[in-house]
């Protein structure tokens, strides 16, 4: 599952093939939940999820999968199979940030990864609805985390570990009560689910839905903050924000100089003060140090690619 590659790598080589050994990961694990979900979710089959999430585990602990490179992370040709390995790629990033020991990252990383499995009993023009949901859509949506529960602990003879199926049962309630389904509050919710709830969050709004655009990485990161110690867990948040970047590197920037930039790379720490390069001279600007300048926002998606198509920025080391 690893891509290993032998000899000094510049940091843009270092990124590439990261990215690749990223989407291997992601797309095989994707493969395997297709697999499981439509072969009758049979418990032979089921070692098949677990082999995949060790896999997703061992590459997080062993520094393999830089998770703040996440945050570019978009559905592909099957939303909920995608999003699911998302969640849970961050949801055991944040586990780790936490000190979860292994076996405990693997119970996270299962419950994250199937916990939209109940959605497959959501009607699929409720599921696919590129409008609002009615009162009583919602209240179908709504109950998909007890389905997923029930398809775990029940149809399945309860041999899914119980903190994987509490995970799937509660990850759509809130730290302050306004969730689902139960209207759990506060401790009420093991933070192994407020952790899935915070990595949900943030990648479905950060992905094209049928209904609305994808927010930008750094508005998300932004209401996850503001999210903190309300609707969700303060401690989730605080372990998960650092697992992703309000600002990827390649991003196309407005400085309040006025002039355009691309990050870099940034600092966990300072994550809205990353390292940038003007795209019209090449020079670098470290942002932690030239505190007179500011992000004033990204470009519009058809100047950044107008932009990206046309420029050939002169080559800095970092």
């Amino acid at each position: 599952m690893a891509v290993y590659v032998e000899g000094p790598l510049s940091e843009e080589e270092l990124r590439e093939a990261r990215a690749v050994m990223e989407e291997e990961v992601r797309v095989h694990t994707m493969n395997v939940v297709r697999s499981w979900a439509e072969n009758g979710r049979r418990r032979a089959n089921f070692a098949s999820i677990v082999d995949q999430v060790k896999s997703v585990v061992d590459e997080i602990l062993a520094g393999r999968m830089p998770t703040n490179a996440l945050s570019e992370i978009s559905a592909a040709d099957s939303y909920t199979f995608a999003h699911s390995v998302d969640v849970c790629v961050l949801s055991v990033a944040a586990g780790v940030r936490l000190g979860y020991k292994r076996d405990d990252l693997l119970k996270l990383g299962v419950g994250a990864l199937l916990h939209d499995l109940g959605k497959s009993r959501v009607p699929p023009e409720i599921l696919n609805k590129p409008g609002k949901l009615t009162p009583a859509e919602f209240a179908e949506m709504k109950k998909h985390p007890v389905w997923g529960y029930k398809m775990l602990r029940e149809d399945m003879d309860g041999w899914v570990d119980s903190v994987s199926a509490a995970i799937v049962l509660n990850h759509h309630e809130r730290y302050d009560g306004s969730g689902y389904p139960r209207g759990l509050k506060g401790k009420e919710i093991h933070l192994t689910a407020a952790v899935c709830a915070a990595a949900d969050m943030y990648n479905a709004i950060t992905t094209d839905r049928v209904y609305r655009p994808a927010l930008p990485p750094h508005e998300a990161y932004e209401m996850l903050m503001g999210a903190g110690g309300s609707a969700l867990d303060f401690r989730a948040v605080q372990a998960f924000l650092p697992c992703v970047d309000p600002y990827p590197a390649g991003t196309l920037i407005r400085l309040s100089t006025g002039e355009i930039a691309v990050v870099l790379s940034s600092d966990p720490a300072m994550p809205f003060r990353p390292k940038v390069m003007l795209v019209a001279t090449g020079e670098i600007v470290d942002l932690q140090k030239e505190l007179a300048v500011v992000i004033t926002g990204l470009l519009p998606p058809v100047e950044a690619r107008a932009m990206a198509a046309g420029m050939r920025p002169a080559r800095a080391a970092v």
